[in-house]
């Protein structure tokens, strides 16, 4: 796989979540790549964005319960980490979240179903020089 690929993403992915009108306030990075984590930890250090990464020995729950309780809105998730998202998203069901399902090129169907949450995916991202 080309390095500049998964740079590229996530510098899109970052000026995408940084153009819209929506602030953010902190960011849950549901990502086991972990060069593509740092990447993205990096680029939101920079904008002075706190994030929440799940640590892979840790226990899953006090993962999610860190992230309920912070001001996270924005949730950015790779395939591999959908059941994770499944235990997290009824427990957002008062809040308004932001989940970028970073490996997705449509939209799931099954995201339908969760009216609380706006869902992005990678047809959402500007076309991207190669």
């Amino acid at each position: 796989m080309c390095y500049k690929q998964p740079i590229n993403q996530v510098t899109t992915w970052i000026n995408v979540l940084t153009s819209t009108n929506v602030p953010i306030k902190s960011v849950a990075l549901l990502i086991n790549n972990s060069p593509v984590q740092n990447l993205f930890i990096e680029q939101f250090n920079l904008l002075n964005i706190k994030t929440y990464q799940l640590i892979k020995k840790a226990d899953p729950d006090l993962f999610i319960n860190q992230i309920l309780n912070s001001d996270c809105n924005i949730l950015l998730v790779d395939k591999s980490s959908y059941p994770l998202l499944r235990q997290l998203i009824p427990s957002y069901a008062q809040h308004d979240i932001f989940i970028i399902l970073i490996q997705e090129p449509w939209m799931p169907d099954w995201t339908w179903t969760f009216t609380q949450c706006h869902f992005l995916c990678q047809s959402d991202l500007p076309s991207m020089i190669a």
